[in-house]
């Protein structure tokens, strides 16, 4: 729906004007100051498309801490400008998440369905986007885009947000299906060479509960728990219980990675979680280092990504650097200087079992 003036009608987000047209890698010290430099701003899609132009990030509207009590890093003690969590209240994460009132999608596949030409034609885009930008990862030999969705009424319930980016995804398949976290963050374009194209257009959440009606389905499958299948027990090599273990494992995640389809986003997605837990398992300290060093995430899980056509697709290099990456995520992380030894807090290592609570 083209809306007259939705260049001027305004909605509330956070913007990041911390290193604008930077990318930051992983393990990049800038990310704890970057994620606490997000600003609370009402803005139109206009506008908020040159914050884009300068290269300045975005994300949904991010306030308080919402949580009661958030458990072992909780500071109740601290006041002032930090929430119950001892984070500055416009700290970019979920439990912080206020509003929203757009949707960002990112298209990645380095190929035609990711340039700017190819998505302006769209219908769902050409119709209802507010505005398209390329990405700082962008080149014209690998074109990467980003659209935006800007809704009629805000989103102040993260569960239907959620849905509401799920079931938008699921009607443009070929792009990036892991950003439906409700505090997911996009960056700017690159100030010097990026381009950027503003449509006008608004997605009414009328479109958008249509959207979830068609995908309910599709919907309810990917919350579902990643369903894993059984090896027979006759097919589990190994003299131990550690060692078919292990064994079963890795077989696990060859078998579920290997049946993965194109143009479900769960390819890339589910080749770097293999690799994490590959990864992980091979650093646990509870199996001897003959099995641990029996793992090798990068022989178990290339194999799946050729029977998937991962490799045919991307290229072997690409799979390789994936499965490095979920690699690299599953290693210990360091403790920060600035937490002393009677802080109370810990860091967990590689392999350990770690309970995640989402707000």
């Amino acid at each position: 729906m083209k809306a007259e003036g939705n260049h001027v009608m305004r909605f509330r987000l956070s913007i990041n004007r911390y290193i604008p047209g930077q990318k930051l890698g992983i393990g990049d010290g800038r990310w704890g100051r970057y994620n606490g430099s997000f600003q609370p701003e009402i803005h139109s899609a206009k506008s908020l498309l040159d914050e884009v132009e300068q290269g300045h990030g975005f994300c949904a509207l991010q306030g308080g801490c919402q949580l009661e009590h958030c458990g072992q890093w909780c500071c109740p003690e601290r006041k002032g400008d930090l929430g119950h969590c001892g984070r500055p209240k416009g700290y970019r994460a979920n439990r912080h998440w206020t509003e929203a009132q757009h949707i960002g999608l990112d298209f990645d596949n380095g190929d035609t369905r990711s340039s700017l030409d190819y998505l302006l034609n769209v219908p769902l885009i050409a119709q209802h986007a507010s505005f398209v930008y390329t990405t700082l990862s962008h080149t014209p030999e690998c074109p990467k885009a980003r659209v935006v969705f800007v809704t009629d009424v805000p989103f102040t319930d993260a569960d239907y947000y959620r849905r509401a980016k799920r079931a938008v995804m699921a009607a443009l398949p070929w792009g990036d299906a892991s950003v439906h976290d409700p505090s997911r963050f996009f960056y700017g374009t690159n100030p010097k060479s990026g381009t950027t194209k503003y449509l006008g257009g608004l997605l009414p959440l009328e479109t958008v509960d249509g959207l979830i009606e068609r995908h309910r389905e599709h919907l309810e499958l990917e919350q579902g728990a990643r369903a894993m299948p059984r090896i027979p027990t006759s097919q589990v090599l190994g003299r131990t219980p550690a060692e078919r273990y292990v064994n079963t494992a890795i077989q696990q995640e060859v078998a579920w990675l290997a049946s993965r389809v194109e143009g479900t986003g769960e390819r890339h997605r589910g080749l770097l979680l293999a690799a994490l837990k590959l990864g992980s398992l091979k650093q646990s300290e509870w199996l001897s280092a003959q099995v641990r060093n029996s793992i090798d995430p990068l022989e178990s899980l290339l194999t799946a990504a050729h029977r998937n056509g991962y490799v045919e697709k991307y290229g072997e290099e690409a799979a390789r650097r994936t499965i490095a990456d979920g690699v690299a995520y599953s290693k210990s992380r360091q403790k920060p200087s600035s937490w002393n030894s009677s802080g109370g807090r810990r860091t967990w290592s590689g392999g350990q079992w770690v309970k995640s609570v989402t707000v």
